[in-house]
């Protein structure tokens, strides 16, 4: 039988002296030279609570009492075959105690169960940044917020604040509004994450913990002497990794906060000389970084200096060779902001024509790998989102199996609704487009989306 604290029901405010239960189970007296061999032996019979002893004293200093799962009766019938062979060979006495148990023994989940009108579940899940506990609760749930609250600060032990989402994250600066549900009130987090450290105003910037995997991945992908354009960058989950790894990152958010505690993250993780943080429009950055890195690399090919070694008390080690970057034009853009980032690739139409002048193709400048983050809710999750990079890139939707890309998986944000990161190379069609050709695929876009409009108008006519 599973053990359970008594039940709540309804509790608005947290009292935890309602959870106090005390219980009789079943003992053992044993010899205090037997215990480590029961524990061992008897894994699955001896009773499990959370700081709860198991082992109490008995009358006598050579014996102990081990307490037993409260499943077990005096019979000793629901025990291990085990157990009752021990007890039969050593004429171990069973006998009853009584156990204390209060509101520490009791884990969150058991405390909610209790409360809760529903007693098959208890949202304990939560997303934790830092000192932070991010909860996203249902409706049902909010007029028990505080307790809720209440519960996971006592029951994590590394949490100081808990806070709940109010509403959907804003587009445009990537935050949302938030409310605290327990705890003190204290924004400023600090994550470790890839090697790096990460300080932030959880309020006022976006920061995912469940997307470690995702960017430890991505920046997997950028070889040492790399460069990289980071234009939805945050506070710089990708960026500062990736110039750990040797790489040269020009890294831009539209958030003046995320922009700030990029600045500050740089200098923290000492990668100042390898990522130069910008404040701007993503298309603008799009537009400036590639102008502007191309300007620069007609002087020739860079090189990045090691960074600064932090095990000065240690022998020093042989000194590292400059890392030199040699392409001429970003080798990867990173787009991370999965409600619109895919809308963002029509800056690329034309932008090597703008760039360089050519509406060719010149041996000497790669074309880049751009990872764009999107959500979808097809079923069909790889051509809806190579048909959506197409529309926006200005690429025949006809061909979009031509394109040189790939759709990864990362993670489901709600029941129909997955996060992919498309990396595709950028076709040259599209970079070496024309004024012309772009100016007539946007005079074809506007057309399309108003015969669209006036499609929806007829139908509610």
């Amino acid at each position: 039988m599973a053990l359970k604290p008594p039940v709540c029901r309804g509790m608005k405010e947290l009292d935890r002296s309602a959870f106090a239960l005390t219980l009789a189970v079943v003992a053992l007296r044993v010899p205090v030279k037997s215990i480590g061999q029961i524990k061992t032996d008897l894994a699955d019979d001896v009773l499990r609570i959370p700081k709860l002893r198991n082992v109490v004293d008995a009358t006598t200093k050579t014996h102990k009492m081990v307490l037993l799962k409260p499943s077990i009766s005096i019979s000793l019938g629901e025990a291990s075959d085990r157990l009752r062979a021990l007890v039969h060979e050593h004429n171990w006495e069973p006998t009853m105690h009584d156990i204390h148990l209060a509101y520490d023994n009791w884990t969150a989940d058991d405390i909610l169960k209790s409360v809760l009108p529903d007693s098959s579940q208890a949202p304990t899940s939560y997303e934790q940044i830092g000192h932070i506990a991010h909860m996203n609760l249902r409706d049902e749930y909010l007029e028990y917020r505080s307790v809720i609250g209440q519960v996971i600060l006592d029951k994590s032990p590394t949490v100081t604040m808990v806070v709940n989402k109010l509403d959907t994250i804003d587009n445009t600066f990537r935050n949302f509004k938030m409310e605290v549900l327990a705890g003190t009130q204290d924004f400023m987090a600090r994550v470790r994450e890839n090697d790096s450290v990460f300080e932030f105003d959880y309020s006022k910037v976006y920061w995912n913990s469940r997307l470690h995997p995702e960017h430890e991945r991505l920046v997997s992908e950028f070889a040492k002497g790399s460069s990289i354009c980071d234009v939805m960058a945050g506070v710089g989950p990708f960026a500062i990794p990736a110039a750990k790894k040797g790489a040269l990152v020009w890294a831009n958010d539209l958030n003046p906060a995320s922009f700030e505690a990029m600045g500050n993250n740089v200098k923290l993780n000492k990668v100042a000389s390898r990522v130069t943080p910008f404040n701007m429009d993503g298309r603008d950055f799009i537009q400036h970084a590639f102008t502007e890195y191309y300007k620069q690399t007609a002087k020739g090919s860079s090189s990045l200096a090691p960074l600064p070694r932090c095990n000065a008390g240690k022998r020093a080690a042989k000194p590292e060779d400059p890392i030199v970057i040699a392409s001429r034009s970003f080798d990867h853009v990173v787009m991370n902001l999965p409600a619109i980032a895919l809308e963002f690739l029509d800056a690329f139409r034309g932008l090597f024509y703008r760039m360089t002048g050519n509406s060719t193709h010149s041996g000497d400048i790669n074309l880049p790998t751009i990872h764009t983050h999107c959500f979808t809710k097809s079923d069909e999750p790889e051509k809806d989102i190579l048909m959506r990079a197409c529309r926006a890139l200005g690429y025949p939707e006809d061909q979009y199996k031509e394109l040189t890309a790939r759709v990864h998986y990362v993670r489901k944000v709600a029941p129909k609704k997955d996060m992919y990161c498309l990396s595709l190379v950028l076709p040259e069609s599209v970079a070496y487009a024309t004024d012309a050709e772009v100016g007539s695929k946007r005079k074809t876009d506007e057309d399309s989306d108003a015969q669209s409009e006036d499609c929806k108008l007829q139908k509610t006519d």
